[in-house]
């Protein structure tokens, strides 16, 4: 058995691992890097599967273990609270434009004003009816209807005036991914 037909798959799923990690770095998430990452990790298992002979125990752990390590993780919500602070600053910027933009990771449909606080509205979200990021002047707290919506905001507070908000499909997950919730979402 050649070295590629036994390797590839377990490539592949890190390839699908780091996709699906980034399709859940802003609340709402990425449908579109979330659906990248599921065909991916279809493909890896169909690959995984078919070349299990002659390997060892050992070998044959390490797709299951990336996967099971990934989705744990992606659920959790960890990686959008660790990643925010190191884009803070470049968001304050972002303030200033209205009809969306990018800040390193993070991508956004609108950015907008709102009762003394700002929006950014995450792109492309697949896990809530709305979702994304708010920065609110000292002193001013969020209110949970957010324009026009399709229910009340949920918030998580991230420090600074900072909150992280979603209109959840079910649930108040803000962050990670709830595989129950995923399906597209028209943008506002």
């Amino acid at each position: 058995m050649s070295r590629t037909r036994t390797w590839w798959p377990i490539g592949l799923s890190l390839v699908a691992a780091v996709a699906l990690l980034y399709a859940v770095v802003l609340p709402g998430g990425y449908l579109t890097w979330l659906r990248v990452a599921m065909v991916l990790w279809a493909v890896a298992a169909v690959g995984w599967v078919v070349s299990l002979a002659g390997r060892s125990w050992m070998l044959r752990s390490v797709l299951p273990v990336v996967s099971v390590v990934t989705m744990v993780v992606a659920c959790s919500g960890m990686v959008g609270r660790v990643l925010f602070p190191l884009h803070r600053s470049g968001l304050e910027r972002l303030a200033t434009a209205p009809l969306g933009g990018s800040y390193g990771l993070y991508r956004f449909s609108a950015v907008w004003s709102h009762d003394g606080c700002v929006a950014y509205v995450t792109e492309d979200s697949g896990m809530s009816y709305f979702s994304g990021l708010l920065r609110c002047t000292p002193g001013v707290r969020p209110s949970p209807r957010l324009g026009d919506t399709a229910g009340d905001a949920v918030f998580d507070p991230l420090g600074d005036d900072w909150y992280a908000f979603s209109v959840p499909r079910s649930g108040s997950q803000i962050w990670g991914f709830n595989p129950f919730t995923v399906r597209a979402t028209t943008q506002v």
